[in-house]
């Protein structure tokens, strides 16, 4: 195990946190769009996936898309809370190091959440054929 990222205390926060979600961070993760997009470059090859999970959360929010558990969502949101708060298990402003524990989360909500993300990719798909 690497000294500076505790994958194992990185995880109990997770699954701590995700209890601990509430309505009202839903409401400010969507508030905090603009800040997501601008540090969305920190994830990168999950930066695709991000702003699926961030479309999920707006499509779930806005009633056009209900067809998930609580639970994917506040995980969801509790990944991106995460990810916007510098002062997390590594302090995001430490040189190399500083962004591994936020990757971790959201591999672990990707990972955990695969079939429902999935499921929603195939419905946006769809409902975007749909307009056309």
């Amino acid at each position: 195990m690497n000294k500076e990222f505790d994958e194992e205390k990185t995880r109990r926060l997770f699954e701590r946190g995700v209890k601990n979600v509430s309505e009202s961070d839903v409401e400010d993760v969507l508030r905090r769009e603009e800040e997501l997009r601008k540090k969305g470059h920190v994830l990168g090859d999950m930066q695709e996936q991000a702003k699926l999970l961030f479309q999920m959360i707006k499509d779930w929010k806005s009633g056009e898309y209900k067809d998930v558990p609580w639970k994917v969502i506040a995980a969801i949101v509790f990944a991106i809370v995460y990810f916007l708060f510098p002062a997390d298990v590594i302090p995001d402003f430490i040189p190399g190091i500083g962004w591994i524990d936020d990757a971790f989360v959201f591999s672990l909500v990707l990972k955990s959440f695969s079939s429902q993300i999935e499921a929603y990719r195939d419905w946006k798909s769809r409902s975007l054929s749909n307009k056309k």
